[in-house]
């Protein structure tokens, strides 16, 4: 047995034992639903947890509510005729709200409330849903307290993580470290990049088993994804970036156009910071950060035309090379931003 499974167990065995004594101190009686509800809910993730309870309590409640109206109103007719009706009905309010999990409890309640406890239903119907609620409660508790998994927290952590090492990753190009320097450690940091980016993918199917069935349309998981595809498209631009030579600016009266070239790097990493910032201030996803954003200034590109003229097809390569990585990254940045303003509407 793994150690995950070990700590589940361990984790399941002592929350039914406190429940159980507690039933037991109550002396009300039933108390038996309240242990079966974290057996039946605890599955060793919170979001699943919290689904399965919500589905089982719904259940209940309507089972209860089926057998509180339908036995007064049908019990007079035979139990192969009135049971199946009560269950019918069941199963057109179940399937109504969309239960799959709630849906088997609904008709489990209705058939043991029709046939054990038919004369005690007033008192019977109301601990069930008491007591299923407390051992629901107990157990996403339990889930809380006892080894909480941090799948949820660590992903987040991780991409905030990733955010800071792309900044400076960026800010190595701003450096006056010789040409060969640079790119090795550019292509280190790279390497490390790519490292954190794939642990962060294989751990995050835990972290969305935390957010529980629908996941993927959780804006938490739809925000790591969108994180996700920035971070990988960042770390491609600056891996081709690094590779290009040092260009030599200042002899082809270019000038400006390097100068505007380091600034928009400068803003990319600045950027970057900002994101971290924002993500990082409250766990409720938030709007980006305000203006300014980063802009590659093209007005400067079209200033420098005339000594573009005189490069030959070689050396225009080289700039166009370059600045078509900087118009990528500006377009990846702005793309990001816009899909993260609809996600946090």
């Amino acid at each position: 047995m793994s150690d995950s499974s070990m700590r589940d167990t361990v984790r399941l065995a002592l929350t039914t034992a406190v429940v159980c004594g507690f039933t037991t101190l109550t002396n009300l009686p039933f108390g038996t639903y309240a242990s079966l509800a974290v057996v039946t809910v605890t599955i060793g993730t919170y979001g699943n947890t919290l689904e399965l309870g919500r589905q089982r309590l719904i259940g209940t409640l309507i089972g209860g509510l089926v057998v509180a109206f339908g036995y007064p109103t049908l019990g007079h007719l035979p139990l192969v005729v009135a049971l199946p009706l009560a269950l019918l009905l069941a199963r057109l309010i179940a399937g109504s709200l969309r239960l799959s999990v709630g849906y088997a409890v609904c008709c489990y309640v209705v058939i043991i409330g029709w046939v054990e406890h038919e004369q005690q239903l007033a008192g019977w119907i109301p601990l069930r849903l008491f007591w299923t609620a407390f051992g629901i409660l107990m157990a996403l508790l339990s889930l809380r307290l006892f080894w909480p998994s941090r799948a949820r927290l660590e992903q987040r952590e991780g991409l905030l993580a990733l955010l800071l090492d792309l900044a400076r990753t960026v800010d190595l190009f701003g450096t006056d470290l010789p040409s060969a320097e640079r790119r090795r450690l550019v292509a280190q940091r790279v390497r490390e990049l790519r490292v954190s980016l794939l642990s962060l993918r294989e751990q995050r199917q835990a972290a969305l088993q935390e957010l529980g069935s629908q996941a993927a349309q959780h804006p938490s998981a739809r925000m790591w994804e969108l994180m996700d595809q920035a971070c990988e498209a960042l770390i491609l631009d600056l891996e081709a970036l690094g590779r290009r030579r040092d260009l030599p600016w200042q002899d082809w009266g270019l000038a400006r156009q390097h100068a505007a070239s380091e600034q928009f790097i400068g803003d990319v990493a600045e950027r970057l910071r900002r994101w971290h910032a924002q993500l990082r201030g409250s766990v409720e996803l938030q709007q980006p950060p305000a203006e300014p954003r980063a802009a590659l200034p093209l007005q400067v590109v079209q200033e420098s035309s005339e000594a573009m003229k005189r490069l030959d097809p070689e050396q225009l390569s080289d700039v166009a090379a370059r600045l078509m990585l900087l118009n990528r990254m500006d377009q990846i940045l702005n793309s990001t931003e816009r899909q993260w303003c609809r996600l946090a509407r």
